[in-house]
């Protein structure tokens, strides 16, 4: 009898035993689904915490936002050659390209007006360039655009002498700065060395040279104002903005 009950007894203490560890099973495989760390090894079975991987998601690089180019230069910019006492805007002008002849000088003019007075002109600019706000800011540039005998394309940004000396022997171009002359000084086109902050490129002479029988179309001679950087193309470099005159040279 005595027998039985220890029986009895070990039967309980096995079903305890075996309660105890179903139990921690399911512990820990509860906390292996959260993804915690098990605190027993379960049915000769070691089990280690899952670590959550977490992917990054790359930030987002917005790219910077450039304003887009307006133009609010207000300057009418006029071409001009002398005839008599009076300077004449022109659209077209015919002459010679043999070498050494000069086409002519041509004056660019803040006015659209067809004749003006042939003063001189640092008062001629100024009476001017006066009437536009900020009138210190404003340079001239010019551009030449022809056609040579083996078709290439010349369109081609003058912007100061070293720019001008490029168009040798094609075409001799010379800048002028009209509007700071120093009185009693020699007139002379400008050079590298004295281009400046505040010279402007107040007219062009463009001369025949060895290679001007090349040119097989008319040349077309652009000059336009600027005021800042952003009048000109990032990309390329060119004049973008809208004040600017065209004329057309013809040869005879």
């Amino acid at each position: 009898m005595k027998k039985k009950y220890i029986l009895i007894l070990l039967f309980i203490i096995i079903f305890i035993i075996l309660g105890i560890f179903a139990s921690l099973y399911v512990i820990d495989h509860n906390r292996m689904k959260n993804n915690e760390p098990v605190l027993f090894s379960t049915w000769g079975k070691s089990y280690a915490p899952v670590e959550e991987v977490v992917e990054e998601t790359p930030p987002i690089v917005e790219e910077p936002i450039v304003p887009e180019y307006v133009d609010e230069n207000p300057v009418k910019l006029g071409i001009y050659i002398e005839e008599g006492n009076a300077k004449k805007l022109i659209t077209e002008y015919t002459c010679s390209w043999v070498p050494e002849n000069v086409f002519d000088v041509f004056y660019a003019v803040p006015t659209q007006e067809e004749t003006i007075s042939n003063t001189d002109f640092d008062t001629l600019w100024k009476n001017y360039i006066n009437t536009y706000p900020n009138p210190e800011n404003y340079r001239i540039g010019y551009n030449l655009k022809f056609t040579l005998a083996s078709g290439e394309i010349i369109d081609s940004q003058i912007l100061n002498p070293d720019d001008a000396y490029y168009m040798f022997p094609k075409v001799m171009v010379f800048l002028y700065d009209d509007v700071n002359l120093v009185p009693g000084q020699r007139y002379y086109h400008i050079t590298q060395d004295v281009m400046y902050d505040y010279t402007i490129c107040s007219s062009i002479k463009l001369v025949g040279d060895v290679e001007s029988h090349n040119i097989v179309s008319d040349i077309e001679l652009t000059a336009f104002c600027f005021d800042s950087e952003d009048d000109f193309d990032p990309e390329t470099g060119k004049y973008r903005g809208n004040s600017s005159y065209t004329i057309t040279i013809k040869q005879i």
